[in-house]
């Protein structure tokens, strides 16, 4: 009997450890964020220099929310990462569709990178991020997008909270 219990408790532990490795790396779906404090700067200013930011970083982005009461802006855009070719990589070019989101209140604002997804063809089907990164051959994309959203938040910081008036 106690044979049973030890051979079933082993098989639960090496099932439960199996498993642990099997899941993708990202569960949400939120690929980034980062809150900011602005000092003493309003929320009407928070949102009005989040806006124009995002009208002059990025013009091609479609408007899904603004909302200058709640301090909310939320767009989707694209970002198009070129890998050259080499030895070790075929190269191409990757285009990923992404959704931001910029919350203000109480003088500081959220911002968050979320639904990035790779785009094949055009409009065609999409890949989810952790999916696309798990293969090989698109470890080179992965890291240089990683890199370009993490610019991407920097440069709305440098924006907003360090927002040079003329």
């Amino acid at each position: 009997m106690s044979k049973s219990i030890l051979i079933v408790v082993l098989a639960c532990m090496i099932g439960s450890a199996h498993a642990h490795f099997v899941l993708p790396t990202m569960n949400s779906k939120i690929a980034y964020t980062e809150t900011v404090d602005c000092g003493s700067v309003s929320l009407v200013d928070i949102f009005r220099r989040a806006r124009l930011w995002v009208s002059q970083s990025a013009p091609d982005n479609k408007t899904l929310v603004d909302d200058k009461e709640t301090g909310d802006l939320v767009t989707q855009g694209h970002i198009t990462i070129t890998i050259p070719r080499s030895e070790n990589s075929a190269g191409g070019v990757y285009r990923f569709g992404y959704v931001l989101s910029v919350e203000c209140a109480n003088r500081k604002y959220r911002a968050s990178l979320a639904n990035v997804e790779y785009q094949e063809g055009n409009g065609g089907r999409t890949v989810p991020l952790e999916v696309f990164g798990q293969k090989n051959e698109n470890k080179a994309a992965a890291a240089e997008l990683d890199a370009k959203l993490k610019a991407l938040l920097a440069d709305l910081q440098t924006n907003v909270k360090d927002y040079k008036p003329f």
